[in-house]
Protein backbone atom coordinates (compact mmCIF):
# COMPACT_ATOMS: atom_id res chain seq x y z
CA UNK A 1 0.00 0.00 0.00
CA UNK A 2 2.75 2.43 0.92
CA UNK A 3 4.69 1.52 -2.20
CA UNK A 4 1.68 2.21 -4.42
CA UNK A 5 1.14 5.55 -2.82
CA UNK A 6 4.78 6.45 -3.38
CA UNK A 7 4.48 5.44 -7.01
CA UNK A 8 1.29 7.50 -7.33
CA UNK A 9 3.01 10.50 -5.83
CA UNK A 10 5.99 10.04 -8.13
CA UNK A 11 3.74 9.76 -11.20
CA UNK A 12 1.73 12.80 -10.16
CA UNK A 13 4.91 14.81 -9.61
CA UNK A 14 6.19 13.78 -13.04
CA UNK A 15 2.93 14.90 -14.65
CA UNK A 16 3.16 18.26 -12.92
CA UNK A 17 6.70 18.71 -14.18
CA UNK A 18 5.67 17.85 -17.75
CA UNK A 19 2.69 20.19 -17.51
CA UNK A 20 4.97 22.94 -16.31
CA UNK A 21 7.43 22.32 -19.15
CA UNK A 22 4.57 22.33 -21.63
CA UNK A 23 3.23 25.58 -20.24
CA UNK A 24 6.64 27.21 -20.51
CA UNK A 25 7.02 26.01 -24.10
CA UNK A 26 3.52 27.28 -24.96
CA UNK A 27 4.35 30.70 -23.51
CA UNK A 28 7.63 30.76 -25.43
CA UNK A 29 5.93 29.82 -28.68
CA UNK A 30 2.76 31.85 -28.44
CA UNK A 31 3.64 34.51 -25.89
CA UNK A 32 6.54 35.71 -28.02
CA UNK A 33 4.34 35.97 -31.08
CA UNK A 34 2.58 39.26 -30.12
CA UNK A 35 6.03 40.78 -29.45
CA UNK A 36 7.21 39.78 -32.89
CA UNK A 37 3.99 41.09 -34.37
CA UNK A 38 4.48 44.36 -32.54
CA UNK A 39 8.01 44.63 -33.91
CA UNK A 40 6.58 44.31 -37.42
CA UNK A 41 4.15 47.15 -36.80
CA UNK A 42 4.74 50.77 -37.61
CA UNK A 43 2.88 53.69 -36.04
CA UNK A 44 1.29 56.10 -38.50
CA UNK A 45 0.14 59.60 -37.53
CA UNK A 46 -3.27 60.13 -39.09
CA UNK A 47 -3.73 63.09 -41.41
CA UNK A 48 -6.81 64.43 -43.13
CA UNK A 49 -8.02 61.91 -45.72
CA UNK A 50 -6.31 58.92 -44.06
CA UNK A 51 -9.36 56.67 -44.05
CA UNK A 52 -9.08 52.96 -43.27
CA UNK A 53 -9.35 52.25 -46.99
CA UNK A 54 -6.68 54.80 -47.91
CA UNK A 55 -4.30 53.36 -45.31
CA UNK A 56 -5.01 49.83 -46.54
CA UNK A 57 -3.99 50.75 -50.09
CA UNK A 58 -1.02 52.80 -48.90
CA UNK A 59 0.54 50.02 -46.83
CA UNK A 60 -0.84 46.98 -48.62
CA UNK A 61 -2.70 45.75 -45.54
CA UNK A 62 -6.33 44.51 -45.57
CA UNK A 63 -8.81 46.82 -43.89
CA UNK A 64 -9.87 43.96 -41.61
CA UNK A 65 -6.28 43.64 -40.31
CA UNK A 66 -6.11 47.37 -39.65
CA UNK A 67 -9.28 47.20 -37.61
CA UNK A 68 -8.02 44.24 -35.58
CA UNK A 69 -4.79 46.13 -34.81
CA UNK A 70 -6.78 49.25 -33.88
CA UNK A 71 -10.01 48.06 -32.21
CA UNK A 72 -12.76 50.59 -31.62
CA UNK A 73 -16.40 50.37 -30.62
CA UNK A 74 -17.78 52.34 -33.57
CA UNK A 75 -16.78 50.49 -36.74
CA UNK A 76 -18.15 53.28 -38.92
CA UNK A 77 -15.70 55.78 -37.45
CA UNK A 78 -12.63 56.68 -39.47
CA UNK A 79 -9.14 57.07 -37.93
CA UNK A 80 -8.84 60.20 -35.77
CA UNK A 81 -6.74 62.96 -37.32
CA UNK A 82 -3.78 63.79 -35.11
CA UNK A 83 -3.57 60.37 -33.41
CA UNK A 84 -1.35 57.36 -34.17
CA UNK A 85 -2.64 54.06 -35.56
CA UNK A 86 -0.78 50.76 -35.79
CA UNK A 87 -0.03 49.35 -39.25
CA UNK A 88 0.57 45.58 -38.90
CA UNK A 89 2.90 43.64 -41.19
CA UNK A 90 3.45 46.46 -43.66
CA UNK A 91 5.60 45.63 -46.66
CA UNK A 92 6.31 49.28 -47.41
CA UNK A 93 4.38 52.28 -48.71
CA UNK A 94 2.72 52.71 -52.09
CA UNK A 95 2.08 56.06 -53.69
CA UNK A 96 -1.06 56.71 -55.67
CA UNK A 97 -4.52 58.22 -55.59
CA UNK A 98 -8.04 57.11 -54.74
CA UNK A 99 -10.39 58.02 -57.56
CA UNK A 100 -14.16 57.68 -57.79
CA UNK A 101 -15.11 55.59 -60.85
CA UNK A 102 -17.33 56.91 -63.61
CA UNK A 103 -19.48 53.87 -64.47
CA UNK A 104 -16.64 51.34 -64.67
CA UNK A 105 -12.87 51.00 -64.52
CA UNK A 106 -12.52 51.64 -68.24
CA UNK A 107 -14.16 55.06 -68.05
CA UNK A 108 -12.02 55.99 -65.05
CA UNK A 109 -8.86 54.82 -66.83
CA UNK A 110 -9.70 57.02 -69.80
CA UNK A 111 -10.21 60.00 -67.51
CA UNK A 112 -6.89 59.34 -65.73
CA UNK A 113 -5.05 58.47 -68.97
CA UNK A 114 -4.04 55.04 -67.61
CA UNK A 115 -4.32 51.46 -68.78
CA UNK A 116 -7.56 49.81 -67.56
CA UNK A 117 -5.55 46.80 -66.34
CA UNK A 118 -3.27 49.10 -64.32
CA UNK A 119 -6.37 50.04 -62.34
CA UNK A 120 -8.06 46.64 -62.27
CA UNK A 121 -5.19 44.54 -60.90
CA UNK A 122 -4.22 46.66 -57.83
CA UNK A 123 -7.90 46.74 -56.89
CA UNK A 124 -8.31 42.95 -57.06
CA UNK A 125 -10.65 43.09 -60.07
CA UNK A 126 -10.71 40.24 -62.60
CA UNK A 127 -11.69 42.53 -65.46
CA UNK A 128 -11.83 46.30 -66.02
CA UNK A 129 -15.02 46.05 -68.08
CA UNK A 130 -17.53 45.13 -65.38
CA UNK A 131 -19.77 47.91 -63.93
CA UNK A 132 -18.82 48.98 -60.41
CA UNK A 133 -20.66 50.07 -57.33
CA UNK A 134 -19.88 53.55 -56.02
CA UNK A 135 -16.48 52.99 -54.41
CA UNK A 136 -13.05 54.56 -54.83
CA UNK A 137 -10.41 52.95 -57.03
CA UNK A 138 -6.70 52.94 -56.23
CA UNK A 139 -4.60 54.38 -59.05
CA UNK A 140 -0.91 53.64 -58.35
CA UNK A 141 1.83 56.10 -59.22
CA UNK A 142 2.92 59.62 -58.44
CA UNK A 143 4.73 60.87 -55.37
CA UNK A 144 1.87 61.34 -52.88
CA UNK A 145 0.12 58.73 -50.73
CA UNK A 146 -3.52 57.81 -51.41
CA UNK A 147 -6.07 59.74 -49.39
CA UNK A 148 -9.85 59.64 -49.40
CA UNK A 149 -11.10 63.20 -49.92
CA UNK A 150 -14.68 64.49 -49.94
CA UNK A 151 -16.15 63.96 -53.40
CA UNK A 152 -15.56 67.16 -55.37
CA UNK A 153 -12.60 68.37 -53.23
CA UNK A 154 -8.93 67.47 -53.43
CA UNK A 155 -5.79 68.45 -51.57
CA UNK A 156 -7.38 69.14 -48.18
CA UNK A 157 -5.12 70.89 -45.65
CA UNK A 158 -5.67 71.73 -41.98
CA UNK A 159 -4.25 74.87 -40.38
CA UNK A 160 -3.27 72.84 -37.27
CA UNK A 161 -2.78 69.06 -37.22
CA UNK A 162 -3.69 68.94 -33.50
CA UNK A 163 -5.56 72.13 -32.49
CA UNK A 164 -6.07 73.45 -28.99
CA UNK A 165 -9.17 75.05 -27.42
CA UNK A 166 -9.52 78.75 -28.10
CA UNK A 167 -7.72 78.69 -31.44
CA UNK A 168 -8.89 79.79 -34.86
CA UNK A 169 -9.15 76.86 -37.29
CA UNK A 170 -9.08 76.80 -41.07
CA UNK A 171 -9.39 74.16 -43.79
CA UNK A 172 -8.53 74.68 -47.44
CA UNK A 173 -8.68 72.64 -50.62
CA UNK A 174 -9.32 72.63 -54.36
CA UNK A 175 -12.83 72.15 -55.75
CA UNK A 176 -13.81 70.72 -59.10
CA UNK A 177 -16.60 73.26 -59.52
CA UNK A 178 -17.75 76.37 -57.69
CA UNK A 179 -20.56 74.50 -55.93
CA UNK A 180 -21.62 75.31 -52.36
CA UNK A 181 -19.67 73.39 -49.72
CA UNK A 182 -20.76 72.85 -46.12
CA UNK A 183 -18.36 72.05 -43.30
CA UNK A 184 -19.34 71.27 -39.69
CA UNK A 185 -17.00 70.73 -36.76
CA UNK A 186 -18.86 68.90 -34.03
CA UNK A 187 -22.09 70.90 -33.83
CA UNK A 188 -20.63 74.16 -35.24
CA UNK A 189 -21.23 75.10 -38.88
CA UNK A 190 -18.07 76.67 -40.27
CA UNK A 191 -17.93 79.77 -42.46
CA UNK A 192 -17.40 78.33 -45.95
CA UNK A 193 -16.16 80.17 -49.05
CA UNK A 194 -15.67 78.98 -52.65
CA UNK A 195 -14.02 81.06 -55.38
CA UNK A 196 -12.03 80.32 -58.55
CA UNK A 197 -11.68 76.61 -57.85
CA UNK A 198 -10.57 77.08 -54.23
CA UNK A 199 -12.40 76.31 -51.00
CA UNK A 200 -11.83 77.66 -47.50
CA UNK A 201 -13.66 77.05 -44.23
CA UNK A 202 -13.09 78.92 -40.95
CA UNK A 203 -14.23 78.68 -37.36
CA UNK A 204 -13.00 78.88 -33.79
CA UNK A 205 -13.42 77.04 -30.51
CA UNK A 206 -13.93 78.52 -27.05
CA UNK A 207 -11.41 78.21 -24.24
CA UNK A 208 -13.70 75.68 -22.49
CA UNK A 209 -13.70 73.34 -25.51
CA UNK A 210 -11.44 70.84 -23.75
CA UNK A 211 -9.81 67.65 -25.00
CA UNK A 212 -12.14 65.88 -27.38
CA UNK A 213 -12.49 64.28 -30.82
CA UNK A 214 -15.23 66.12 -32.71
CA UNK A 215 -16.32 64.89 -36.10
CA UNK A 216 -15.37 67.07 -39.06
CA UNK A 217 -17.96 66.65 -41.83
CA UNK A 218 -17.68 68.13 -45.32
CA UNK A 219 -20.12 67.92 -48.19
CA UNK A 220 -20.16 69.41 -51.67
CA UNK A 221 -23.69 70.13 -52.89
CA UNK A 222 -25.28 66.95 -54.27
CA UNK A 223 -22.40 64.68 -53.19
CA UNK A 224 -22.05 62.12 -50.38
CA UNK A 225 -21.14 63.28 -46.89
CA UNK A 226 -17.47 62.90 -45.85
CA UNK A 227 -16.52 62.63 -42.17
CA UNK A 228 -13.39 62.16 -40.08
CA UNK A 229 -12.84 62.80 -36.35
CA UNK A 230 -10.21 65.35 -35.25
CA UNK A 231 -8.15 65.20 -32.05
CA UNK A 232 -8.04 68.31 -29.81
CA UNK A 233 -5.49 68.62 -27.02
CA UNK A 234 -5.91 70.90 -24.00
CA UNK A 235 -2.60 71.94 -22.40
CA UNK A 236 -4.50 72.81 -19.22
CA UNK A 237 -2.13 75.71 -18.54
CA UNK A 238 -4.91 78.25 -18.12
CA UNK A 239 -4.50 81.07 -15.63
CA UNK A 240 -7.05 81.32 -12.82
CA UNK A 241 -8.07 84.78 -11.63
CA UNK A 242 -10.21 85.57 -8.58
CA UNK A 243 -11.79 89.00 -9.01
CA UNK A 244 -13.62 90.94 -6.33
CA UNK A 245 -16.16 93.52 -7.49
CA UNK A 246 -17.15 96.28 -5.10
CA UNK A 247 -19.14 99.49 -5.21
CA UNK A 248 -20.49 100.48 -8.63
CA UNK A 249 -18.72 97.56 -10.34
CA UNK A 250 -20.69 95.08 -8.21
CA UNK A 251 -23.98 96.70 -9.25
CA UNK A 252 -23.53 96.48 -13.01
CA UNK A 253 -26.58 96.55 -15.24
CA UNK A 254 -26.98 92.96 -16.50
CA UNK A 255 -29.68 93.94 -19.01
CA UNK A 256 -27.36 96.52 -20.60
CA UNK A 257 -24.66 93.85 -20.85
CA UNK A 258 -27.09 91.46 -22.57
CA UNK A 259 -28.28 94.07 -25.04
CA UNK A 260 -24.73 95.08 -25.92
CA UNK A 261 -23.68 91.50 -26.62
CA UNK A 262 -26.82 90.83 -28.64
CA UNK A 263 -26.23 93.87 -30.82
CA UNK A 264 -22.55 93.03 -31.40
CA UNK A 265 -23.21 89.38 -32.24
CA UNK A 266 -25.58 90.54 -34.99
CA UNK A 267 -22.47 92.15 -36.51
CA UNK A 268 -19.95 89.41 -35.73
CA UNK A 269 -22.06 86.68 -37.31
CA UNK A 270 -21.97 88.35 -40.73
CA UNK A 271 -19.23 87.50 -43.19
CA UNK A 272 -17.99 88.91 -46.48
CA UNK A 273 -16.43 86.54 -49.06
CA UNK A 274 -13.15 88.41 -49.57
CA UNK A 275 -10.17 88.97 -47.24
CA UNK A 276 -9.36 92.66 -46.85
CA UNK A 277 -5.83 92.18 -45.51
CA UNK A 278 -2.75 91.37 -47.61
CA UNK A 279 -0.13 90.62 -44.97
CA UNK A 280 0.40 89.19 -41.48
CA UNK A 281 -1.47 90.75 -38.56
CA UNK A 282 0.52 92.87 -36.10
CA UNK A 283 0.07 93.79 -32.44
CA UNK A 284 -2.35 96.71 -32.05
CA UNK A 285 -0.15 98.41 -29.42
CA UNK A 286 3.60 99.00 -29.43
CA UNK A 287 4.20 100.69 -26.09
CA UNK A 288 2.71 98.76 -23.19
CA UNK A 289 3.81 97.83 -19.69
CA UNK A 290 2.71 94.19 -19.56
CA UNK A 291 0.02 91.74 -20.55
CA UNK A 292 -2.18 91.64 -17.47
CA UNK A 293 -4.67 89.02 -18.67
CA UNK A 294 -4.27 86.53 -21.51
CA UNK A 295 -7.04 84.94 -23.53
CA UNK A 296 -8.83 82.09 -21.78
CA UNK A 297 -7.92 83.05 -18.21
CA UNK A 298 -10.53 81.41 -15.97
CA UNK A 299 -12.36 83.94 -13.83
CA UNK A 300 -14.19 83.77 -10.52
CA UNK A 301 -16.14 86.83 -9.32
CA UNK A 302 -16.65 87.50 -5.62
CA UNK A 303 -15.76 83.95 -4.63
CA UNK A 304 -18.04 82.27 -7.17
CA UNK A 305 -17.15 79.38 -9.50
CA UNK A 306 -14.63 79.72 -12.33
CA UNK A 307 -17.46 79.61 -14.87
CA UNK A 308 -16.27 82.31 -17.29
CA UNK A 309 -13.04 83.10 -19.08
CA UNK A 310 -11.32 86.19 -20.48
CA UNK A 311 -12.32 86.59 -24.13
CA UNK A 312 -9.39 88.75 -25.24
CA UNK A 313 -5.93 90.02 -24.31
CA UNK A 314 -5.38 92.93 -21.90
CA UNK A 315 -2.38 95.23 -22.37
CA UNK A 316 -1.58 97.51 -19.44
CA UNK A 317 -0.43 100.90 -20.80
CA UNK A 318 -0.38 104.58 -19.94
CA UNK A 319 -3.48 106.58 -20.80
CA UNK A 320 -3.26 108.14 -24.24
CA UNK A 321 -0.97 105.42 -25.70
CA UNK A 322 -1.71 104.98 -29.42
CA UNK A 323 -3.74 101.98 -30.62
CA UNK A 324 -3.15 100.79 -34.20
CA UNK A 325 -5.03 98.69 -36.73
CA UNK A 326 -3.18 95.33 -36.93
CA UNK A 327 -4.38 94.73 -40.50
CA UNK A 328 -6.58 96.29 -43.15
CA UNK A 329 -10.29 96.30 -42.45
CA UNK A 330 -13.54 98.23 -42.44
CA UNK A 331 -14.74 100.00 -39.29
CA UNK A 332 -18.13 98.61 -38.26
CA UNK A 333 -18.30 100.02 -34.69
CA UNK A 334 -16.73 103.28 -33.45
CA UNK A 335 -18.47 104.62 -30.32
CA UNK A 336 -18.62 104.40 -26.51
CA UNK A 337 -20.29 101.19 -25.23
CA UNK A 338 -21.58 100.35 -21.75
CA UNK A 339 -19.22 97.42 -21.04
CA UNK A 340 -16.43 98.02 -23.54
CA UNK A 341 -16.19 101.80 -23.22
CA UNK A 342 -14.55 103.57 -26.15
CA UNK A 343 -14.78 100.84 -28.80
CA UNK A 344 -13.62 100.18 -32.34
CA UNK A 345 -14.46 96.97 -34.20
CA UNK A 346 -12.88 96.11 -37.57
CA UNK A 347 -14.27 93.73 -40.19
CA UNK A 348 -11.31 92.05 -41.93
CA UNK A 349 -13.43 89.88 -44.24
CA UNK A 350 -14.25 86.14 -44.23
CA UNK A 351 -16.09 86.51 -40.90
CA UNK A 352 -12.97 87.71 -39.04
CA UNK A 353 -13.41 90.67 -36.65
CA UNK A 354 -11.08 92.39 -34.20
CA UNK A 355 -12.12 94.69 -31.33
CA UNK A 356 -10.35 97.41 -29.28
CA UNK A 357 -11.98 98.53 -26.05
CA UNK A 358 -11.86 100.86 -23.02
CA UNK A 359 -10.18 103.54 -25.16
CA UNK A 360 -10.12 107.18 -24.10
CA UNK A 361 -10.35 108.31 -27.74
CA UNK A 362 -11.87 106.84 -30.89
CA UNK A 363 -10.15 108.26 -33.98
CA UNK A 364 -12.01 106.51 -36.81
CA UNK A 365 -15.63 106.40 -37.99
CA UNK A 366 -18.00 103.66 -39.17
CA UNK A 367 -17.50 102.75 -42.82
CA UNK A 368 -13.90 103.92 -42.92
CA UNK A 369 -11.39 101.51 -44.44
CA UNK A 370 -8.24 101.47 -42.33
CA UNK A 371 -4.77 100.27 -43.23
CA UNK A 372 -2.32 98.33 -41.05
CA UNK A 373 -0.51 100.62 -38.66
CA UNK A 374 -3.12 103.37 -38.86
CA UNK A 375 -3.97 104.95 -35.48
CA UNK A 376 -7.55 104.09 -34.52
CA UNK A 377 -7.68 105.28 -30.89
CA UNK A 378 -5.87 105.83 -27.59
CA UNK A 379 -5.65 103.76 -24.40
CA UNK A 380 -8.00 104.69 -21.59
CA UNK A 381 -10.10 103.23 -18.80
CA UNK A 382 -13.66 103.75 -20.04
CA UNK A 383 -16.61 101.37 -19.69
CA UNK A 384 -16.34 98.60 -17.09
CA UNK A 385 -12.62 99.06 -16.49
CA UNK A 386 -10.51 99.36 -13.34
CA UNK A 387 -7.42 100.99 -14.89
CA UNK A 388 -5.76 102.14 -18.11
CA UNK A 389 -5.45 99.24 -20.52
CA UNK A 390 -6.34 98.04 -24.00
CA UNK A 391 -8.58 94.99 -24.35
CA UNK A 392 -7.99 93.37 -27.77
CA UNK A 393 -10.13 90.52 -29.01
CA UNK A 394 -10.54 88.51 -32.21
CA UNK A 395 -13.56 86.59 -33.46
CA UNK A 396 -13.78 84.00 -36.24
CA UNK A 397 -17.19 82.67 -37.30
CA UNK A 398 -18.73 84.46 -34.31
CA UNK A 399 -16.40 82.72 -31.82
CA UNK A 400 -13.77 84.46 -29.67
CA UNK A 401 -10.30 83.05 -30.35
CA UNK A 402 -6.82 83.70 -29.00
CA UNK A 403 -5.38 86.66 -30.93
CA UNK A 404 -1.86 85.86 -29.72
CA UNK A 405 -2.13 82.30 -31.09
CA UNK A 406 -3.45 83.78 -34.36
CA UNK A 407 -0.23 85.82 -34.64
CA UNK A 408 2.07 82.97 -33.57
CA UNK A 409 0.54 80.55 -36.11
CA UNK A 410 0.59 83.18 -38.89
CA UNK A 411 -3.03 82.34 -39.68
CA UNK A 412 -3.51 85.46 -41.83
CA UNK A 413 -0.87 84.35 -44.34
CA UNK A 414 -2.00 80.69 -44.20
CA UNK A 415 -5.49 81.78 -45.23
CA UNK A 416 -4.19 84.03 -48.01
CA UNK A 417 -2.13 81.13 -49.39
CA UNK A 418 -5.38 79.18 -49.68
CA UNK A 419 -6.65 81.90 -51.99
CA UNK A 420 -3.36 81.86 -53.95
CA UNK A 421 -2.57 85.37 -52.73
CA UNK A 422 0.88 86.57 -51.70
CA UNK A 423 1.32 87.64 -48.08
CA UNK A 424 3.21 90.91 -48.12
CA UNK A 425 5.22 92.07 -45.14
Amino acid sequence: MCLCRAREKGTFGMMKRWLLVGLVMWVMMWGAQPLAAQEDRIMHTVQVGDSWLALAYRYGVPVADLRVANPQLNRQRQPVMGTAVAIPGSGGERMGALSRPYGNVLATAVRLNQSPWQLALPNGLATPYRPLLYAPLFAPGGDTPPREWPVGITGLELSQPIPQPGQALAIRGTVAADEPVTAILGATAMDSFVADGRWLALTGTGAFYGRRQPELTIQVAGQPLWAQPWQFEDPNLWEYQSITLTGAAAAIDQESIRQERERLFAIWEQNSPTPQWDGPFQLPIRDYLEITSAFGARRSYNGGPFSTYHEGVDFSAYGGTAVYAPAAGTVVVAEPLYVRGGAVILDHGLGIYSGYYHMAEVLVSVGEVVQPGQTIGAVGTTGLSTGNHLHWDLLVNGVWVDAQAWLAQDMACWILAGWARPCEN
